[in-house]
């Protein structure tokens, strides 16, 4: 089989082909264009008074649980109704949930939760059956690319919308957050217009017993279809079927190996857990505290604040793009291990960076007669995360220290901090290593995105037989937003409490964990197709990396008894 593929791949009609991955794709633009919309419509909805800065974290993260159940939803649409109609469905109901918002002249806080929720639902049913539909449809050789074409959407999506914030910013003020958000109905549409002509996924209408109308939609996608060529393009799916019969009638003869399902969910979930616990998230959803963190700007000013998060979603798409052109190349397993490495190192470069923040001149506030409690720190990082403080510094001095004294977003209490010729700032600290820490931020999102982001979605998607995919996709994906979401919480609850430092120290560790997995437990999946993806996780344990396929060749001739260990 492995010479039938090329030979069909020769005849695919390459443009048209093109065309169904990017629609199919546009899901996963939305996706990212939306994350980046309610990042830009924050500062007005709490500038307008909708929202408080809890309420607004809830926003941010509570919906996206609700992507797990959009998860499930998927997996019965697509596998009742087919991957095309899914995704139709999943596209409209983000289109009401985005107009529920806009709609009403002053929305309360459980009206955008609602709305917000709806749309999460959507993405998770968009996620997970735009990764099925494209798998299904795509030849091998090509299933890497496309891939992490689909992951590249993301920061494509979070790029446009950046720039489309910035514009409105610009010119309509940073309160416009109705109009941000309406921008999201864009893409939305032109998906809907776009997937009217695309094909149904023939594997599925093959699932279904309509033969002819399977025949009919693959032969959309080649030049020329020979009955036996389509009978191989069934079998490189994964279905292994006969001239008569449907995948549901043979799937009886199919014996599943309980260990091999078993080591391809632990290694599909663990990496998508792998590639969330490293930060990231915090990283795209804060970006904009963090640049006033790493002092951009003068603390208030918000169209600097959009163009640090541009930069973050610039680089991040840099990133994925990059890793386009490798995936092929030097394979799943080495890419994710340079990328895991590099984020790594650049962790420790941004907790150095808050260590020397920190270690910033620095005492108590000399008034103590009237300082606010909460503003009794030594570190000005902690010192910036409380709401009445702020920091207090001598820039140009050489014989004057820095320290942590109460007031608002503009002013120290009575002026005080002005009077002593200081500068005050309430949400970030003047020091030399904030340059230093927003290039560590960026240099993190590049090594993240040329490997921990595309790659477990890749592994994940492409490792399960065809008749259990539908199950474990949603599975997948259900583990990517549960991820996300837990992530938003824990940054958003625990940054004021314990500052950037201790946080991204953890999430260093849990890196360097993810590191050793990888290492020893995940093997390259590069070029394999479900028939030699299965073999691949036969043996206990599949892993210890590149040595599995002398180990897989060795006992090639072996009955498997022992791989259920």
């Amino acid at each position: 089989m492995g010479d039938e593929e090329p030979l069909l791949s020769g005849n695919l009609r390459t443009t048209y082909f093109v065309f169904i991955v990017l629609t199919i794709s546009l899901s996963r633009v939305l996706y990212g264009y939306d994350r980046g919309a309610i990042g830009g419509a924050s500062i007005g909805l709490l500038n307008d008074g909708l929202l408080n800065t809890h309420q607004y974290a809830v926003l941010v993260s509570l919906p996206i649980f609700a992507s797990v159940a959009g998860c499930i939803v998927a997996g019965i649409l697509q596998s009742r109704f087919g991957r095309k109609l899914a995704l139709i469905i999943s596209t409209l109901a983000y289109c009401v949930g985005i107009v529920f918002v806009i709609v009403f002249k002053d929305p309360s806080f459980y009206t955008l939760l609602f709305g917000r929720i709806l749309s999460n639902i959507a993405f998770g049913m968009a996620n997970n059956t735009s990764l099925v539909y494209v798998i299904e449809i795509t030849p091998s050789i090509y299933r890497g690319i496309v891939l992490v074409i689909n992951t590249l959407a993301v920061p494509f999506g979070n790029s446009v919308s950046g720039l489309i914030n910035l514009a409105i910013s610009k010119t309509r003020g940073s309160d416009c957050w109705k109009l941000m958000l309406a921008t999201c109905l864009v893409p939305g549409i032109l998906q809907l217009l776009l997937l009217i002509p695309i094909p149904m996924s023939y594997v599925w209408l093959f699932d279904q017993g309509k033969l002819e109308k399977s025949r009919s939609e693959a032969a959309k996608l080649y030049n020329s279809l020979s009955n036996t060529q389509y009978k191989d393009l069934l079998e490189i799916a994964g279905d292994n079927p006969d001239s008569t019969s449907t995948r549901s009638e043979t799937e009886n003869a199919v014996i599943i190996n309980r260990g091999s399902i078993r080591r391809m969910t632990t290694v599909a979930v663990a990496l998508i857990l792998i590639g969330q616990l490293s930060g990231f998230t915090a990283v795209i959803y804060y970006a904009v505290e963090i640049a006033q963190t790493s002092g951009i700007g003068d603390g208030n000013d918000a169209t600097a604040a959009f163009a640090v998060s541009e930069t973050v979603f610039v680089t991040n798409f840099i990133g994925v793009l990059i890793s386009m052109f490798l995936v092929e190349t030097l394979g799943r397993r080495k890419l994710l291990l340079v990328s895991q490495v590099g984020t790594l190192m650049f962790l420790l470069c941004i907790i150095g960076s808050m260590f020397v923040i920190d270690s910033s001149d620095m005492t108590v506030d000399p008034y103590v007669e009237i300082v606010n409690p909460d503003c009794a720190v030594t570190a000005c990082s902690k010192c910036v995360t409380q709401p009445e403080c702020g920091f207090c510094s001598f820039p140009y001095s050489t014989d004057k220290v820095g320290f942590c004294i109460d007031g608002n977003s503009e002013h120290s209490v009575l002026d005080r901090c002005e009077n002593m010729g200081g500068l005050y700032c309430s949400s970030h600290c003047h020091s030399q290593g904030t340059w230093m820490l927003l290039a560590s931020m960026l240099l993190f999102t590049l090594a993240f995105s040329l490997g921990l982001a595309p790659i477990p979605t890749v592994i994940a998607s492409e490792i399960f037989p065809y008749h259990l995919r539908d199950l474990f996709t949603s599975v997948s994906t259900s583990v990517f937003y549960t991820a996300i979401a837990s992530v938003a919480l824990f940054y958003g609850a625990l940054y004021p409490v314990i500052g950037m430092t201790y946080i991204y120290t953890i999430f260093a560790i849990l890196t360097f964990g993810g590191l050793l997995f990888v290492v020893f437990f995940v093997p390259e999946t590069k070029g394999k197709t479900p028939e030699t993806m299965y073999e691949l996780f036969q043996q206990p344990w599949c892993g210890r990396g590149g040595e599995y396929q002398t180990v897989l060749n060795a006992s090639s001739g072996s009955d498997g008894e022992n791989s259920d260990e």
